[in-house]
């Protein structure tokens, strides 16, 4: 029967906030309106009343409205779990040869594309393109590094594939080709005790549990298991003996093995262990750190205020650290450039700690929420802005070229506007994916990619050579 008396509501408009929504002609929606509201990220209906609460759960829907408003060419990733802090988790990883994500148009499971044997866990050897499920879990946290890759699952269980030089995957093996997704199971877990973050370096694998213990797995000889020893190799994950109460682990590039591992605990202190090739605290010299040692005393200056470190990454002659202030703070070996941490022209003096994040212009309401680096460059992501340092390997920075930035320079692009919210984002030597955020009237946590695309692990356009400018990667 045709409604002749009642006036018809709007079905599920998407709009910032509901009780702000007007219509087409700038009219309050009548009564039986129902919209989609961006904030509290669920339907409401405007009654006689005002607008409901929200009329089923946001985790029922989100998933269903991106693909109705986006269409499933996009890669888009899951929202954040509440397991952990966002700065710690991994929805999504690049690698100079794979992508892994988990998608929200496949019930948010692991998919992925790239070269099928370099940490897809798929076989035979060759390229998988478009993106594919590859696993029927959501991962909490993911790592990968040197054709292999770790994920630890919302459930907290470990999968691994790829390569495992040195015993790096924790399976008890060393040196074999694992292609396809294997479960590992750490020995000596209390009970309720769970893995929530890992890193993951060309040889080595560190863990974090919620307990705040620490496993490592892989290459003894740079002293990247933090277990005492440069000899030999570690394989199966073995835990730390002289670290507790660790909140977050972290770990510089995928492509060599001059990094370090660092560690934070419950009140703030930094700990770091591994290769140290000039960098940081150490000055001038080379070593392998076999135990962690604790580092606080070096960010005295970014800390006097009371700040704590949030991040901080350690790696081929230079280190830089994200504070919970939002500024970030970086150092370079004395004699080495000081482009790689966006300070300009020249070698550093000494490899003193200093402010960086002063070379980035951030508006107010604007701040710093994540970064990433290798040896020859650096990224730092604001809500809605990108800055970069260092060398444009493949495009990798999304610049339109490959050559070097010595200071931060501010990326533009079409895709940074001031409008679409930035949250994550992963960095590689030959490329680079960054997250919107994840309200759906900004972008519905889809993907940014750029850089080296030769197996297609970065999306469908171009199908082989480099992504130069950013761009929303597609199936």
């Amino acid at each position: 029967m045709k409604n002749t008396t009642k006036k018809l509501g709007v079905v599920m408009p998407i709009v910032d906030s509901a009780p702000s929504a007007v219509t087409p002609s700038g009219m309050t929606p009548v009564e039986a309106t129902v919209v989609y509201d961006s904030i509290k990220q669920c339907l409401r209906l405007n009654t006689s009343a005002g607008w409901s609460d929200c009329l089923l759960d946001k985790s029922a829907v989100e998933g269903l409205i991106s693909s109705s408003v986006l269409g499933d060419r996009f890669w888009m990733v899951s929202k954040y779990s509440s397991d952990t802090s966002e700065l710690m988790q991994k929805r999504f990883n690049y690698t100079y040869s794979t992508t892994v994500f988990n998608s929200i148009t496949d019930n948010n499971f692991l998919t992925g594309a790239g070269y099928k044997t370099f940490g897809l866990g798929l076989s035979p050897a060759g390229t998988q393109a478009p993106a594919t499920r590859l696993l029927a879990k959501s991962a909490l946290t993911m790592n990968g590094g040197l054709e292999s890759r770790t994920v630890i699952t919302t459930t907290g269980d470990v999968y691994v594939t790829g390569y495992n030089y040195n015993g790096k995957l924790g399976t008890g093996g060393n040196g074999d080709v694992i292609d396809s997704w294997v479960k590992v199971t750490i020995a000596g877990l209390a009970a309720g005790e769970k893995p929530i973050q890992v890193q993951q370096s060309a040889y080595n694998s560190v863990i974090l549990t919620n307990l705040g213990n620490v496993y490592a797995a892989g290459d003894n000889a740079r002293g990247q298991t933090g277990l005492g020893t440069t000899t030999g190799n570690t394989l199966t994950y073995t835990k730390i003996p002289s670290l507790s109460n660790i909140k977050s682990i972290w770990s510089e590039q995928e492509r060599t093995t001059n990094n370090m591992f660092t560690a934070i605990d419950a009140t703030g202190k930094v700990f770091a262990w591994g290769y140290n090739f000039y960098a940081g605290p150490w000055g001038a010299t080379v070593s392998s750190i076999s135990t962690p040692q604790d580092i606080s005393s070096f960010f005295a200056a970014a800390t006097a205020g009371g700040a704590k470190v949030a991040k901080v990454m350690i790696g081929y002659y230079s280190l830089i650290a994200m504070m919970d202030n939002g500024t970030v703070w970086g150092s370079v070996a004395q004699g080495f450039p000081l482009s790689r941490i966006g300070k300009g022209t020249g070698n550093a003096a000494n490899s003193n700690l200093m402010l960086i994040s002063d070379g980035i212009s951030v508006a107010s309401g604007e701040n710093i929420v994540d970064f990433d680096m290798d040896m020859d460059g650096a990224v730092v992501i604001t809500n809605h802005f990108v800055w970069y340092t260092g060398f444009s390997y493949n495009y990798r920075f999304g610049n339109g070229n490959t050559g070097q930035s010595t200071s931060w320079t501010l990326l533009s692009s079409p895709l940074f506007d001031g409008t679409v919210t930035l949250n994550s984002l992963d960095l590689g030597y030959y490329g680079m994916i960054i997250a919107t955020g994840s309200g759906l009237s900004e972008g519905g946590s889809r993907l940014i990619v750029s850089g080296n695309n030769v197996y297609e692990n970065l999306g469908s356009s171009p199908a082989t050579g480099d992504v130069q400018n950013s761009t929303y990667a597609t199936y």
